[in-house]
């Protein structure tokens, strides 16, 4: 392929440039004042992807025949105003430093949205805030590139990294335990009933609940939970340890975050609960995902939450990951449990325009599956 005056070009990528993908996040760190962390995805970059989608897309970036950077358009189906819908997925958009400030993103553009393939009318992204040279692109469309999709944000995802430490009180209220195949139905009801109000929630159904369960590394039947009052199931989630799909690794830890964390290990050291990781580490990590409760009863999830976050601090895990759309009355149980928040911008994008004009989405409770990212 011909490079562009610059020297960097363009061509639709596959799996033999995984090695090459794994370089980039390696060398791409989120950098914040008082943490650097990377997100790897090791040993197969796109293995998540697939996972949740029904058709990927890589385009790379080139500098001479350098991969430089990469991203992803995804087909997946989703619900939009309560019905199932095809809509695009469009991240893992990463590139190193000597790729920046090239245009990435706009000159990549044509060929994610423009090939052979037939792509939807609408899809959605996930921006974290402070990155700038993403955020940019939010409600502007860059002129020059004829697919290059009109877009506006529609809320904003809130994660919750909890931290693991003394052990928590379980609810006396409602019960909580693992399921077991008679519990299949009512969980697929509850996450039906869960996601069909939420926009690009996935569409799901008993049938669809068990083959994803047949796909995902890590995570079966017992990784999930329910709750009970009165012997009837009112809420669900599941744990999933994914770390045979990607990691977190403390790159550094700022100087206050270096005077807290010998604080914690002693009181790890003293009490029984696992230490922070040293620089060059993953984290041991469970996210949270595929729940659902009654009425977005706070309680409900609460029990939930505090059960998974004790059984994984007697497996010496160190975060707990949660999260929902900023405003979601069930993320109040995020409150009942210490550790740093993520904001990131929930984004819609079409190359129609109408179809983001205010109102004509139900954007009140996007829906982000954080195992996804």
């Amino acid at each position: 392929m011909t490079a562009d005056a610059d020297g960097f070009f363009l061509r639709e990528i596959g799996r033999e440039h995984n090695e090459d993908m794994r370089r980039i996040l390696a060398a791409s760190p989120v950098i914040t004042k008082g943490l650097t962390v990377s997100f790897t995805r090791d040993p197969d970059v796109l293995a998540i992807p697939e996972l949740f989608s029904e058709r990927v897309k890589c385009v790379g970036f080139f500098k001479a025949e350098k991969l430089v950077g990469f991203a992803m358009l995804m087909l997946q189906k989703r619900y939009v105003d309560g019905a199932p819908r095809d809509v695009m997925y469009f991240g893992s958009a990463h590139v190193t430093e000597e790729g920046r400030h090239r245009g990435f993103l706009s000159r990549a553009s044509d060929l994610l949205f423009g090939g052979r393939e037939a792509w939807p009318d609408l899809g959605f992204a996930v921006v974290m805030r402070g990155n700038r040279s993403a955020e940019k692109f939010i409600r502007r469309r860059k002129t020059g590139y004829q697919h290059f999709p009109h877009s506006r944000l529609i809320g904003t995802l809130r994660v919750k990294n909890v931290l693991i430490a003394g052990p928590k009180k379980e609810s006396a209220e409602y019960a909580v335990r693992h399921a077991t195949p008679s519990d299949v139905e009512p969980i697929a009801v509850l996450l039906r009933a869960e996601f069909r109000q939420r926009l690009f929630a996935p569409v799901i159904d008993t049938d669809e609940f068990l083959e994803n369960l047949a796909k995902r590394p890590g995570c079966d039947l017992t990784d999930y939970r329910v709750a009970e009052k009165n012997g009837r199931i009112v809420g669900t989630c599941a744990a999933w340890d994914m770390g045979r799909l990607k990691q977190t690794r403390v790159v550094r830890y700022g100087l206050k975050l270096e005077g807290l964390k010998a604080v914690h290990s002693a009181a790890a050291a003293m009490f029984g609960f696992p230490s922070l990781p040293r620089k060059g580490e993953a984290l041991k990590d469970v996210t949270v995902t595929d729940w659902a409760v009654e009425e977005r009863n706070p309680d409900i999830l609460d029990a939930l939450l505090r059960n998974v976050y004790n059984e994984f601090r007697a497996k010496r895990y160190n975060v707990m990951i949660f999260g929902s759309s900023l405003g979601d009355p069930a993320l109040r149980a995020a409150d009942r449990f210490p550790g740093p928040t993520v904001l990131s911008n929930i984004v819609a994008f079409s190359r129609d325009a109408s179809l983001l004009a205010e109102g004509r989405l139900d954007t009140s409770l996007p829906y982000v599956d954080l195992a996804m990212l």
